[in-house]
């Protein structure tokens, strides 16, 4: 048996199929195998291509030299093929398609902000008006009332009869088209007086020669508060006396004077003495009318009878109630008519007032519906609680 012959010696496969035929005789036959490194080849001729390098071809290679692989990670592309990326035209496309995305949205971001500006305006809208009619119906509802029973004989003793809120009479009344030196034109106004309890009542009979009443709380009474005395005395009808009360230990002291009237106070031959257990009521006078404010605009205003110390009774300052109200109107219901009216036929007679407001949203932005701000006119029935 012929002995294995050196790794540096081995042929070519085709020498080996010789060495073999030769060596028939023998009992065994060695067959060579290549290493794994040796390279194998399908014995294809490998040709140089000026552009694509080396490639294989379909001539016959019987050549022992290892086959070259093609490189053909950029074979048969121009070099400006090889770097492209996006165009300018699909750049811009890109663009085109942001901004519209980019506007769609910001045009719904302005639209949900314009809806919610107005939903807030009208929100606070809603409440300003709901507190404008209430501070409103609590004084028109006490229009000409007091503790008592409206319908009562008044005895007015108060010297003055020149200011407004010193003639109780009808206890209502409304102006046309700004009447007030600071309303505005084409607006109503309104007058209300009431006698609102004071809690305090009489623990004594009136001394009828000093007219001095002796009172449960005298912390409630100011001097010169314009005051009511009245009660249900059966059997004596006594009236509704109005006087400026002043203040002696703890009692009521006042002036007689029948500047305004009726029965002197403190007359002896017609001398008014109440009992224990009379009411003493305050007057409280109002206006409320539309007005410019300090910021341009105009508003809802209230001004009241107030008592500062020393100076006796005066209207006081304007107070702001509601802003942004541009227009203030008022109708009459009078006993027996259906529909009210704006000069009413006699205002004892009044039984309810129709109020109606204009306000605007406080929001700034406009409506979508035609541009301007938004505005309502709102309208409230009170009735007079003393009439009905």
């Amino acid at each position: 048996m012929r002995s294995p012959e050196p790794a540096g010696n081995r042929g070519h496969p085709a020498q080996l199929a010789g060495t073999a035929a030769r060596d028939a005789g023998a009992r065994c036959l060695w067959v060579r195998r290549l290493p794994w490194w040796r390279p194998v080849h399908d014995h294809r001729a490998v040709e140089r291509h000026p552009r694509r390098g080396w490639f294989r071809g379909a001539a016959a290679h019987h050549g022992d030299h290892p086959v070259k692989r093609a490189h053909r990670s950029n074979a048969g592309l121009s070099p400006r093929r090889r770097i492209a990326g996006f165009s300018l035209v699909e750049l811009m496309v890109a663009l085109l398609i942001s901004l519209v995305l980019s506007a769609a949205a910001l045009g719904i971001l302005l639209s949900n902000r314009r809806v919610h500006g107005a939903t807030e305006g009208l929100g606070r809208l809603q409440e300003n008006a709901r507190t404008a009619f209430e501070l409103m119906a609590r004084d028109i509802r006490e229009a000409g009332g007091n503790p008592c029973d409206f319908r009562m004989e008044v005895a007015n003793m108060l010297s003055d009869d020149v200011n407004w809120w010193t003639s109780y009479e009808t206890g209502i009344s409304g102006f046309d088209d700004g009447a007030f030196a600071d309303s505005e034109p084409d607006t109503d106004a309104i007058r209300v007086q009431y006698f609102e309890d004071t809690g305090a009542v009489t623990t004594a009979p009136m001394d009828s020669s000093s007219g001095v009443l002796a009172v449960n709380n005298i912390g409630a009474i100011e001097a010169g508060q314009i005051l009511a005395a009245c009660g249900f005395f059966p059997g004596t009808p006594f009236p509704l006396t109005i006087f400026s009360a002043g203040k002696a230990g703890g009692a009521i002291t006042h002036e007689a004077d029948d500047g305004n009237l009726s029965d002197d106070f403190n007359n002896a031959g017609a001398a008014l003495a109440y009992p224990a257990g009379t009411i003493i009521s305050r007057l409280r006078a109002l206006e409320w009318y539309v007005g410019k404010n300090d910021r341009g605009g105009t508003s809802l205003f209230r001004r009241q009878l107030t008592y500062p110390a020393g100076l006796g009774p005066t209207m006081g300052e304007p107070e702001e109630i509601i802003p942004d109200v541009t227009d203030l109107q008022f109708r009459y219901f009078t006993r027996g008519e259906a529909e009210p009216d704006d000069v009413p036929a006699s205002w004892p007679e009044v039984t309810a007032v129709e109020v109606a407001l204009v306000m605007e949203a406080a929001d700034t932005r406009t409506s979508s519906v035609d541009g301007e701000l938004i505005q309502r006119r709102l309208v409230h029935v009170i009735a007079l609680r003393n009439k009905l």
